[in-house]
């Protein structure tokens, strides 16, 4: 099992606004515009090769958004994932199902990653029936907007989820264009510094951890040569991508 950079989260009481902002000062292509997805509301920007999804979650808005979590894809199923991160020392949650327009996804919600994880149960034991029955039984609670709602007042503070998608993401996202590339993501754990680094991350990782504060998502890096900006908490950094020198010269400075 490897698991992937997919997306990051933003958390923010107007996902419409900072998806905006997102997309002028920042040039992403709005891949999602704002809408209800199982009692939350989320739109999603396009960077490169990861998302950046604007989410409004939870009873009370937070007084301004804030870096809020990390999306993960694996190489391996949702099951075995989920199997082998319990097994590392990480509970997760059963999958749940969600559906937007024609597309569904499953997900698993993943703790002991960073402070305050939304409020889903977990376990750390080998993922069995009564797994398969509290995920089924979340799918048709997130079909159920009344219910949706109730379950989602409480957000926590952050948010580490791998999801498996269910329809042809490759092709939807490039419908919305690439954008710039995301460079970097910085994330301040928490204190969990030393339990991301047990997390089997892929060697091509954006990510870039440290246990300063506040926790989490502090700053996105994208290539590009834009005037940075502050969306809340996290800040929008751009910077040229560093080229390698063609082989030769490369050749010429180990001479």
């Amino acid at each position: 099992m490897t698991l992937t950079l997919d997306h990051v989260i933003i958390r923010a009481a107007d996902p419409a606004a900072v998806l905006a902002e997102l997309a002028d000062r920042g040039g992403l292509p709005v891949l999602a515009a704002v809408q209800e997805v199982g009692g939350r509301h989320s739109g999603i920007a396009r960077a490169g090769a990861i998302d950046v999804e604007v989410l409004q979650i939870g009873k009370e808005d937070p007084p301004r958004p804030y870096g809020y979590g990390l999306g993960f894809r694996s190489d391996a199923d949702l099951e075995e994932t989920s199997r082998e991160l319990r097994a590392l020392g990480f509970p997760t949650s059963a999958p749940a199902r969600a559906v937007a327009d024609d597309r569904a996804w499953r997900a698993v919600q993943v703790h002991g990653l960073m402070l305050d994880p939304f409020p889903i149960p977990t376990s750390g034991r080998p993922p069995g029936v009564g797994d398969k029955i509290t995920g089924g039984l979340a799918g048709a609670l997130a079909k159920v907007p009344a219910v949706a709602k109730a379950a989602t007042r409480e957000a926590g503070g952050s948010m580490v989820v791998v999801t498996d998608y269910e329809f042809d993401a490759g092709a939807w996202r490039a419908g919305a264009g690439h954008g710039p590339d995301v460079l970097e993501v910085h994330v301040n754990t928490g204190g969990h510094l030393t339990d991301w680094q047990r997390v089997p991350l892929a060697e091509d990782m954006l990510l870039r951890f440290s246990d300063d504060e506040p926790a989490g998502i502090t700053r996105i890096v994208i290539d590009g040569a834009r005037e940075p900006f502050p969306v809340g908490e996290v800040t929008v950094e751009f910077r040229a991508r560093q080229l390698s020198p063609p082989p030769d010269a490369q050749l010429g400075r180990l001479r």
